[in-house]
């Protein structure tokens, strides 16, 4: 080593802790410590991190989850050892030099500064950020494995953490260049203002265009009212059809329409950037993601070869499979890991942010710390698009085995089509209780639970479930909407009845009927639903996914959802389920079997089966704990509970089948 070289070591040493002390460590950001912050920043801090240091300093920064944060770093290091310096002039945008972590877990190598000197990060979990300096191999935790490395380093970064109260991209901007304006030259400001800048073009033209079509509404709504208090009516005018009112006023409107109509196009086209700019940086963060696990496994290679012929864990991810679909927000993620040694401790990680015990509700490790097995039963939550599930296990020789599968969690029931039918005031035959309750309570769990979209729903109460209502509803507005691909969910709580026919294929010698609301007893064959018809109208639909769920009954017993034939009251055959449910992908859910009653309770304000119906789709039919209830759970939950509420006078019938699952419920 150069004789001089302990002395200027010793010199640098001592004017840069007299710098640090006296508070005059440079900071790329002039912002007088004697003024409050700006209102836009949460918090503030300015540290300097030596070449010669090793290891991982906490910055004292927290970050919450959601917050965006803004990293700055100027400065260089010269990295030497005997014989001289083998890299000279390393700054921050080398990428390689600065490492990340947050809180005491989730080390890893962050190029945060790749090609930049600045970044501006939204972090999705929360902790204290640490930072250090690499140089050589480091472990899991970011400890340097020959710190002797570091001694003879020379210079230091200089960074700045910016915490923002909020993500408002136009004061962020602002401050910036206030700070720009104090020091021009700094890389690492015109960075991150560089990187501001389209966001904050963005949301300007995005604010603008919206006040625009407000505006544009206001100024449409008052000239219509304007006119109505005349006693005139403004309408637009188009091809063939005369206008209402005068030309200059008809002139006005089309151009305030036409003007409405191209900020709407403005709007739409913003919208579609931000997302295109949120894609961008996902995939970069996806890229950078594959790199640091990529160089993460190198280490594992390294450790494995410095451990004398030491072996790492078997690691065995038994499900999901790799490439997994879902509509699911929560996926069940099984293993196993073993050692020889000693399995130290086993870590999973979502999208590159560590699962904690905290996070996850429904983590289950079976087996002791040290011991040579661990069973892993975990609850993983997830987020829409891709989500990559990385799961370590650690010996207690430091070696770590990893295996990766990505679960993809797809858009949640696409396109669902439903028709809810509920009858108490029926206008010829005696009159229920809960049928109305069951039928909104249904539309409810579908729309506000499950999010389908309202105008995908038809809710028929009372005297809106006429039959020529019916019969346009399922007939003719379903065959039209649905899809091949696409799923209907029918629902009907009412009456049934049953009535003689000859020439029933069932071979019972009855027609069975669902009761509309104008139903007429005495004449079911012109005001009722036959279940030929039925038949026919699922037939018609197009969709190879189609449920049908009645809450109703036949047998003509008093007291429950069916209208009563003296002389027919059992024998009756269940083999028109079958007819119904014949169709590709078509599964029938009925109440009770053919010859028992589907029973309403007071206690309950519900049909029986329906309120445990509604019970087990809204979570406790979920027997697999993947937050989906499909046909067959929900199925499972009302043979088991409806049967013991009726003293077993009740039986839950299932008919037909589809494809695959069919998921009719997601568990919030």
């Amino acid at each position: 080593m150069n004789s001089q070289r302990p002395f200027t070591m010793l010199c640098y040493l001592f004017i840069t802790f007299l710098l640090m002390i006296n508070g005059c460590s440079k900071s790329n950001l002039k912002i007088d410590k004697d003024k409050p912050l700006p209102p836009i920043i949460k918090e503030y801090k300015n540290i300097t991190l030596l070449g010669m240091f090793s290891g991982m300093k906490n910055t004292g920064v927290f970050i919450e989850k959601d917050e965006t944060f803004t990293i700055m770093a100027t400065g260089s290091i010269d990295y030497c050892e005997r014989g001289g310096c083998g890299y000279r002039d390393v700054k921050p945008e080398h990428g390689w030099p600065i490492m990340a972590k947050f809180g005491k877990d989730g080390y890893r190598f962050s190029p945060i500064f790749k090609g930049r000197n600045s970044n501006t990060i939204t972090r999705y979990d929360s902790g204290y950020l640490f930072l250090g300096i690499k140089d050589g191999k480091v472990d899991l935790e970011g400890n340097a494995k020959q710190p002797e490395y570091y001694n003879d380093n020379l210079g230091s970064f200089i960074i700045d953490i910016i915490v923002w109260k909020k993500k408002d991209y136009v004061q962020i901007y602002a401050f910036l260049e206030r700070m720009k304006d104090k020091n021009p030259d700094n890389d690492a400001i015109n960075d991150a203002l560089a990187y501001i800048k389209t966001y904050k073009n963005i949301y300007l033209a995005e604010n603008e265009a919206k006040k625009e079509v407000d505006n544009t509404k206001k100024m449409l709504q008052e000239l219509k009212e304007a006119k109505k208090k005349k006693g005139q009516v403004i309408e637009t005018v188009t091809k063939g059809k005369p206008s209402t009112i005068d030309e200059a006023n008809q002139k006005k409107v089309e151009e305030l329409e036409n003007k409405l109509a191209k900020f709407i196009k403005t709007l739409e086209q913003l919208n579609k950037t931000k997302k295109q700019l949120e894609k961008e940086k996902q995939k970069t963060a996806q890229l950078s993601q594959e790199l640091e696990e990529k160089e993460e496994q190198k280490m594992a290679l390294i450790n494995k070869l410095e451990g004398d012929s030491k072996n790492p864990p078997v690691l065995i991810i038994a499900s999901p499979p790799d490439g997994k679909k879902t509509e699911g927000k929560i996926i069940q993620l099984f293993g196993v890991a073993e050692d020889n040694q000693g399995v130290e401790k086993l870590e999973i990680f979502v999208n590159g942010r560590l699962l904690s015990k905290e996070d996850d509700r429904g983590i289950r490790l079976t087996g002791k710390r040290f011991s040579r097995r661990f069973d892993f039963n975990v609850r993983i939550p997830l987020k829409k698009g891709a989500n990559r599930i990385k799961v370590r296990a650690v010996n207690t020789e430091g070696l770590f085995s990893e295996k990766i599968v990505t679960v993809h969690n797809i858009k949640e029931r696409r396109n669902i089509w439903a028709v809810v039918i509920g009858i108490n005031d029926y206008k010829n035959i005696r009159k229920l209780k809960y049928a109305v309750n069951d039928a909104k309570a249904f539309y409810n769990l579908l729309v506000s639970h499950n999010k389908i979209p309202a105008a995908n729903v038809t809710l028929l109460i009372n005297k809106e479930a006429k039959l020529t209502n019916l019969r346009s509803t399922l007939g003719t507005k379903l065959k039209k909407n649905a899809g091949k691909e696409d799923m209907v969910i029918i629902y009907f709580a009412g009456h049934g009845a049953t009535e003689r026919d000859v020439m029933s294929p069932d071979g019972d010698g009855l027609e069975k009927y669902l009761l509309p609301y104008n139903a007429d007893l005495k004449d079911l064959y012109s005001s009722a639903l036959p279940m030929r018809e039925i038949s026919h109208i699922f037939h018609r639909i197009r969709s190879e996914r189609l449920i049908f769920i009645a809450d109703s009954c036949y047998s003509g017993a008093s007291g429950g959802r069916t209208a009563s034939f003296t002389g027919i009251r059992a024998n009756i055959s269940d083999s028109f389920l079958n007819r119904i449910a014949s169709g590709k992908g078509t599964v029938i859910i009925t109440a009770s079997s053919a010859n028992e009653v589907s029973v309403e309770k007071d206690e309950l304000k519900h049909g029986v089966f329906t309120h445990y119906l509604l019970e087990g789709l809204r979570g406790k039919a979920d027997t697999d704990n993947d937050s989906l209830i499909t046909v067959d759970e929900v199925y499972r939950y009302v043979s088991e509970h409806v049967p013991r509420a009726t003293g077993q006078e009740q039986h839950p019938v299932k008919k037909g089948s589809v494809e695959g699952r069919l998921i009719l419920s997601i568990v919030q």
